[in-house]
This record gives C-alpha cells, structure tokens and sequence, in this order.
C-alpha cells in the first residue's frame, strides 16, 4: 500500500514522458532503457516502465494501450525493454529517464505541489512542464537569436506559456525548451528552421 502510494503521483508523469519521448525518436528504437532514480526506487518500480510503455505506444499505434498489453507490443515491435533503478540520484529527490535510439530525456516532481517538470532532453538540461506541445529549438549562443525566435512565434499569433534556455553540450549552441499553450504550425515551425543562428526544430508532443 506504502509503494502504490508512493509511486502513484509518478504515473501520470512516467506516461506523458513516454509520449513526449515517442515523438522525439519519430520511430521506435530497438532498445527502450527507463530509469528510475531516488527515493522511489527502492520500491518495485514496474508500475512506472509500464506508464512508460503506455505513454509511448500509445502515441504511436491508434490501437488501445493498456499496462496489460504495452509490454507485448513492445515484444511485437522488436522492442527490447530494460528497467533501471537506484535509489541515488545526484540533483533531485527523484528521476524518470527514458533513452532509446540515440536519444534521452528526464522528468521530475518538484516542490510540495509535485509539479511535472521536463528536466533533461538528449544531455541538454532544460526546467519546463512536460506539457502537450513543445518546442526544442537547438540555436547559436549568439545575441539576437533568442529575440529572433520570440518574434517570429509572437508575429504568429504562438502564445508561448513556459521557457526556458540552456547551454548544450556543443560548444557554442544553446538550446531553448518552450512550452507554447497550443500546437505550433508547420509553416511556422518551417519559417523558424530558416532563420539565422538556428541550428534545429524539433517538436513535440505529449
């Protein structure tokens, strides 16, 4: 009863990570690894990769996904799903990581309020909810380029309701994680790609 207590906060997060997750990979990968890291992973944290599952299949296959069958799709698609847990984890009482295909991304409660907050993606550290829509726009560390973004989706009509920048592991890039409070266009995510000091535009959705 302790552990379905514990954990069940981390469910609905652990799903819209495994959504968020399926579309930044675009496809699935040969190898799912879900992590879980701190205080509740000294629980039996199998609950939490099967939120995962389900949040990631079901953004990918119209079909019902349950936690009864999110582990055979898996084992249909050629999936092969490792769990990871540990009860340390270096800045946060607790961690969700999801990685698979070259990719990663983390996800945490924060505060007393357990707010969901996106907290790493692909090593870049980010602090931004973990909402339906997202942005991930990796630019030049440059003056202008943060303005720039800002105009172009304000000049849209984007309301933007989060963001947040952070430096990323290549030198010289930084990266801008924002949180729009509905779907971006395709014709507006396009005119981002082309504009100066913008390396790439990844969306995603949740």
């Amino acid at each position: 009863a302790e552990a379905s207590e514990t954990l069940r906060p981390y469910l609905p997060l652990a799903e819209r990570l495994g959504r968020l997750f399926a579309s930044l990979v675009t496809e699935a990968p040969s190898a799912i690894e879900i992590s879980v890291e701190g205080e509740i992973g000294g629980y039996d944290t199998r609950i939490v990769g099967l939120a995962v599952l389900k949040g990631f299949f079901g953004h990918t296959t119209d079909e019902p996904v349950t936690y009864v069958n999110a582990p055979q799709l898996a084992r249909d698609r050629g999936v092969d799903v490792r769990e990871v847990t540990s009860t340390a984890t270096a800045d946060y009482v607790n961690l969700l990581t999801v990685r698979g295909g070259g990719h990663a991304m983390s996800a945490t409660l924060a505060g007393s309020r357990e707010q969901h907050r996106l907290v790493m993606i692909d090593e870049h550290t980010c602090d931004v909810p973990p909402t339906e829509h997202l942005l991930m726009v990796v630019n030049d560390d440059r003056p202008g380029v943060i303005g720039a973004v800002g105009t172009i989706l304000g000049d849209a009509g984007v309301n933007i309701d989060d963001m947040d920048v952070g430096r990323a592991e290549v030198v010289g890039t930084a990266v801008m994680m924002i949180a729009p409070t509905s779907q971006v266009p395709d014709a507006v995510v396009a005119t981002l790609r082309q504009a100066p000091g913008i390396v790439s535009v990844a969306t995603l959705a949740g």
